[in-house]
């Protein structure tokens, strides 16, 4: 917590703890704002009950509410801090003791919503009850309590997540204030109302249109996860969740789409209970909830929000229809058993404040892989957690990254923790102790830990304290410490070393990963639970230990000649990235077909890395990159496909360079595309939408090219010859991209007028992200004019900018475009998204960038709270390409111009 001055703190003191008085002194705006709390509210004052008695009609612009709160103060008191943002306060009344309806004052003070409520009289230590009654307009930038309009109906949704909930409600709006709430909405007869908990009563109101809808009292919940909803919903009832050898209850499912979509909400309604089920029998405590609703929400500002029993999703990602393809039923699985997740870790045990998130975010996301591997044991599922650990170590690279527990001190970097590290890190973390100690040893534990704070809040401490006595395994909690307490993640130098007569023996030293150009310079260690597997005479052995020093040497035990390969990361669980000698790397390239699919996926990330850290020379990461490439595992080809797409940058100034580069890709991947192209199974559908999107968008192939080119020529509507072939979801993108990319305006004004008459949110989605990789600079003045029209919506204005700047040809024109439009760009991008502005500079790689971004936000950083995190991020990453770029250009560009087709070079040369 921010430390506070001498004069807040004799302030503060008067407030709360001085001599009988008959009246308190109003006190001045000056004085507040010095003693206002920047991050959590102090200590000696909670809510211990709400009542929220909402109007809401989604075809108004405001609503008014009346929020009753019983506050409990533990020592005298003239008036409390909390929470309350763009609130048009009307009347607040406290009674407490001789207070009997007493008119009380409402400050506004800070801008991040915190609020001062004045008392006319000291208050007795104990509970007094406030009421407040108000009214705010519906944000209409997908923030709070927000309104949006599809297909001619209009629905009113609250995303409370993380501080939002203040927007619609006064209160304090901090996860560690668990109460009960009583929720009332009055609403028009017409429409559907949900909330956290099923409907008491409904009652028409004499000569209105509206209705009275009563909820039953909630379980306690803190504010983040309340969930309103009002609107023209289809109802789709689902089958009741029976009861089990955990639950003895059956609980009702729903699920909730906006009119005309209820049949596309039935296969996540199907595949909830058995996720529902798992979870009960791992953690041996039931579903805690009355009810579960499945919301797909028309516009959400996210992929999901695990509201308490009434998860709510963007509509794209948990509606299953006639276009969707096997990619989109794989996202919705994985979304859903994340939300579904989070009703025992974060809903049912919550996170006290912010620092501690990764025991929710990350615990959910490790659980997504863990329940789908037993519902689809061949889905590959575990793997694709291996690949989503392997993305955040790129973030982890950075000095300037976030450790996966970090103090935050103000409200404004709240969600600059809600980040890969947070979510991804976390998970693998968690799967390489799962993995080291067994899950016999962990899981139990885990359950235990649930169970110790049913309804309550638990922080880090808590959480590895009961971990700890639970397993008793005292490593098992320096290890999760040392990995989620400090930044950076570990490299490991390794070294074989042979002699005749000796038993092998493998020398390591670890030290923080750092990329050519890094400012990293401290010194650090971790506690690492490392694994090696290691090849002898045509077997496989496992070798481990627990790694607390700089340099350890492992004895491979029962060896007796030389390993023919070493692969240091066993079963490619461990949350570091590991160095070698050129010779053990060509070892590994030849031997990759016999490494398990973790470990070749991490052995390319491993290779890529030493890479860009100047330590590997490129001949050996082609080899790596190349031998991982015709693994049968799709997470393995996208980890070399992303291996390839990263030198891409590097070449697109010169088309020699960039023409070998497109050959290789060819060369390398067109005969993987032709075994797939009529695929018979799921598999094969995966690996040939992977393949045909990185070969038609990057590797520029013509054939593939035009098929897509046409089809999404048909869908928006442009005339096409002869057959086309037909679409799915999982086609949208890259099919939408390319018609964007050769049709030019023709194919732009098809795409959006195809939007009125396409109810489809994923081709909706998709047409954003395609607008945004047009390369053509001469339309960039129409795509700009789109995107701020407000004719795509608010997600998309920032997905089309986003786009543009990560396109080389268009970058530098909306460079220029956005540091001339910025505050009219805030304005019209979700409430959220405003501090991750600065991102949008990443790939930006001359030197002057940085000064140029640091301007920007100089100028206009009071428009985007919380922007310090991401504009730390951006400097470094514009750094770190600046250097990769001096020391590897030359080096790229020489390899692939080699491999450009000369004229003379026969059609059927590869």
């Amino acid at each position: 917590m921010l430390r506070l001055s001498a004069m807040a703190m004799c302030l503060l003191f008067m407030i709360t703890a001085c001599g009988p008085t008959p009246q308190t002194r109003e006190l001045d705006l000056p004085e507040l704002y010095e003693a206002a709390p920047r991050g959590p509210l102090p200590e000696g004052v909670r809510p211990t009950y709400y009542k929220l008695d909402l109007t809401l009609d989604p075809a108004q612009t405001r609503f008014n509410g009346r929020v009753t709160m019983d506050v409990e103060f533990d020592r005298p008191a003239t008036g409390f801090w909390l929470h309350g943002q763009g609130l048009q306060i009307r009347d607040v009344r406290v009674s407490s003791g001789t207070l009997e309806n007493a008119e009380a004052s409402w400050r506004d003070v800070l801008g991040s919503g915190v609020a001062w409520i004045g008392f006319p009289r000291r208050v007795s230590p104990g509970v007094s009850r406030i009421e407040i009654s108000y009214a705010a307009p519906f944000d209409e930038n997908l923030s709070g309590l927000f309104r949006v309009e599809e297909q001619g109906n209009a629905y009113a949704l609250a995303k409370s997540e993380s501080i939002q909930a203040r927007r619609f409600m006064p209160g304090f709006d901090e996860p560690r204030f668990k109460t009960p709430y009583d929720i009332v909405l009055t609403v028009p007869q017409t429409d559907v109302a949900i909330s956290n908990t099923p409907i008491v009563s409904r009652e028409l109101i004499e000569g209105d249109d509206m209705a009275r809808v009563t909820f039953k009292r909630t379980r306690p919940l803190p504010t983040y996860l309340l969930s309103l909803a009002v609107g023209n919903f289809d109802q789709v009832n689902g089958p009741a969740m029976a009861p089990n050898e955990v639950r003895d209850v059956e609980i009702p499912l729903t699920g909730y789409t906006r009119a005309g979509k209820g049949d596309e909400i039935s296969y996540a309604l199907m595949m909830t209970e058995p996720m529902i089920a798992y979870f009960e029998r791992q953690l041996g405590i039931p579903y805690p909830y009355q009810k579960l609703d499945i919301i797909a929400a028309p516009q959400w500002p996210s992929g999901a929000t695990e509201l308490a029993a009434a998860i709510t999703y963007r509509e794209s990602r948990i509606l299953y229809g006639p276009t969707s393809g096997p990619a989109a039923r794989r996202s919705l699985l994985g979304i859903h058993s994340h939300e579904i997740a989070h009703m025992w870790f974060g809903d049912l045990v919550t996170p006290p404040w912010w620092d501690d998130l990764w025991l929710k975010e990350a615990f959910a996301s490790w659980a997504t892989g863990i329940v789908l591997n037993e519902l689809e044991p061949d889905g590959g599922y575990e793997l694709e957690a291996v690949s989503e650990a392997v993305s955040a170590m790129g973030l982890d690279s950075l000095e300037s990254a976030r450790a996966v527990r970090e103090p935050i001190t103000l409200n404004e970097d709240i969600r600059n923790a809600y980040d890969s590290i947070t979510y991804d890190k976390g998970l693998a973390v968690i799967a390489m102790v799962d993995s080291y100690f067994g899950a016999e040893t962990f899981r139990p534990a885990l359950g235990r830990y649930v169970a110790s704070f049913e309804d309550s809040v638990a922080d880090s401490g808590d959480f590895f304290e009961i971990i700890a006595r639970e397993t008793k395994e005292p490593d098992l909690t320096k290890a999760f410490r040392s990995f989620v307490e400090q930044n950076g993640l570990p490299t490991l130098e390794t070294e074989l070393q042979c002699k005749d007569g000796q038993t092998p023996q493998v020398k390591l030293k670890q030290s923080r990963y750092k990329p050519l150009g890094s400012p990293i310079s401290e010194t650090r260690k971790w506690t690492i639970p490392f694994c090696l597997a290691a090849e002898q005479e045509g077997g496989r052995e496992r070798h481990c230990m627990m790694i607390d020093s700089e340099s350890a040497t492992m004895k491979l035990a029962g060896e007796e000649t030389c390993p023919a390969w070493i692969m240091p990361n066993a079963g490619g669980r461990g949350y570091w990235r590991f160095t070698m000698s050129d010779a053990q790397w060509a070892l590994l390239a030849v031997n990759m077909q016999a490494l398990e699919p973790a470990e070749a996926l991490t052995a390319i990330d491993s290779a890529r890395a030493s890479f860009e850290a100047g330590q590997l020379s490129l001949s050996s990461l082609m080899a790596i990159i190349n031998a991982g490439s015709q693994r049968s595992e799709q997470q393995v080809l996208n980890e070399a496909i992303s291996a390839y797409a990263s030198l891409h940058p590097l070449l697109t100034g010169n088309p020699e360079a960039l023409e070998g580069y497109q050959a290789e890709l060819n060369r390398i991947f067109m005969p993987l595309f032709a075994a797939v192209e009529d695929p018979q199974t799921e598999r094969d559908t995966l690996m040939k939408g992977r393949l045909e999107s990185f070969l038609g968008r990057v590797g520029n192939n013509a054939a593939i090219r035009e098929e897509l080119g046409r089809a999404a020529n048909s869908y928006v509507g442009l005339p096409v010859r002869g057959d086309v072939r037909q679409l799915t979801s999982d086609d949208f993108s890259t099919a939408l991209a390319i018609g964007m990319q050769d049709g030019g305006k023709p194919f732009l004004e098809a795409l959006v007028s195809s939007l009125d008459d396409v109810d489809d949110p994923t081709f909706n989605l998709a047409a954003a992200y395609a607008i945004g990789e047009n390369k053509d600079p001469a339309l960039l003045p129409d795509i700009l004019d789109l995107a701020m029209s407000g004719t795509l919506g608010t997600r998309e204005t920032y997905s089309v900018i986003s786009g543009q700047m990560r396109e080389h040809e268009t970058r530098p024109q909306t460079w220029a475009w956005l540091r001339t439009n910025f505050p009219a760009f805030i304005k019209l991008i979700p409430g959220q998204r405003p501090r991750s502005t600065p991102r949008l500079a990443s790939r930006l790689c001359y030197p002057g960038a940085v000064d140029e971004m640091e301007t920007l936000f100089e100028t206009y950083g009071d428009l985007a709270p919380g922007y310090e995190r991401a504009l730390a991020e951006a400097r470094e990453n514009i750094g770190l390409c600046v250097a990769f770029r001096n020391e590897k250009e030359a080096e790229l560009v020489n390899y692939f111009s080699r491999l450009a087709p000369s004229e003379t070079t026969p059609d059927s040369s590869n």
